[in-house]
């Protein structure tokens, strides 16, 4: 058995990592930060410019991670962005062998970071950068989130209005929404992927694709019809405006319950993960792509 070498690790996820990041599928990041910007971002604008106020410059990011039609956008593009996560092939089996199964499945567990950061760094960056000379900088909502259906209360159920909603200004601060934002709906892209490698494993990635489909059907479903079945799924306890009322401090569900739930679901696949390599086997390469 080979001996757990980090730096084997990482060098295989870098390795890795490039390859995905110069895959012509990237082109569809290109198309997902547009359909933002017309989605997410866009409708604040124009509210911005109604009350001729700018916006906190993390508010569109913000909007774009507690929006449930863009939270099922999110996961599926990224799906389809590892599509073939983990590769396996004739090579990689070389590969395995000759740097040792846990050293390549640890390598893969780095690589799944660096590609579900990156993705939401993409996405980041696309939220803030159409602000940088519309936008202010600060620790506090604008007067277009907190104050826009008082000054125009017949548009009151505006479209960018409902975007960031009561339940986020008057319970947190900007910068723990972003920051939270970001790390729930990270954990959100770790359990899909690591859905995909753990079936994979198996030799059932279809099973795979399928299962990481229903995770999110279910979860945007559930999320849409308010039932407290969705709390069972990574979505809502990704979203953090679910988790408040509108006015009072104390919450529907803790943050702390979906950090635990989250990182439960993480570390449990993770688990599995190690012990299916164990008993990974080489006969049929065909039948773990499949």
């Amino acid at each position: 058995m080979k001996k757990f070498n980090l730096r084997q690790c990482f060098a295989c996820a870098k390795t890795e990592y490039i390859k995905w990041v110069c895959d012509a599928r990237m082109v569809i990041l290109g198309v997902l930060l547009i359909f933002i910007y017309n989605f997410a971002i866009q409708p604040l604008l124009q509210n911005a410019e109604k009350m001729n106020e700018p916006l906190n410059m993390l508010e569109p990011f913000i909007a774009v991670a507690n929006s449930g039609a863009v939270l099922m956008i999110i996961p599926l593009v990224f799906m389809t962005l590892i599509a073939d996560f983990p590769k396996i092939d004739n090579n990689t089996v070389f590969y395995i062998m000759r740097i040792g199964r846990k050293n390549w499945l640890t390598g893969q567990i780095i690589k799944l970071v660096m590609m579900a950061a990156s993705y939401l760094a993409v996405i980041f960056v696309g939220s803030v950068v159409p602000m940088i000379t519309r936008g202010f900088w600060y620790n506090g909502w604008s007067n277009v989130v907190t104050n826009f259906k008082n000054v125009f209360p017949e548009q009151s159920m505006n479209f960018g209005v409902q975007l960031v909603p009561e339940n986020l200004y008057n319970q947190l601060t900007v910068f723990e929404a972003a920051v939270k934002s970001y790390l729930l709906v990270f954990a959100y892209l770790m359990i899909i992927g690591l859905i995909l490698l753990s079936l994979s494993l198996i030799k059932h990635k279809t099973l795979g694709f399928v299962s990481c489909g229903a995770v999110i059907a279910l979860g945007t479903a559930f999320c849409s019809i308010k039932t407290s079945l969705m709390w069972t799924m990574p979505m809502a306890n990704s979203i953090i405006w679910l988790h408040f009322t509108k006015y009072f401090r104390v919450p529907e569900v803790s943050i702390t319950f979906s950090v635990v739930y989250l990182v439960t679901f993480v570390a449990a696949l993770i688990i599995f993960c190690y012990i299916m390599i164990g008993r990974f086997n080489y006969d049929n390469v065909s039948e773990i792509a499949s």
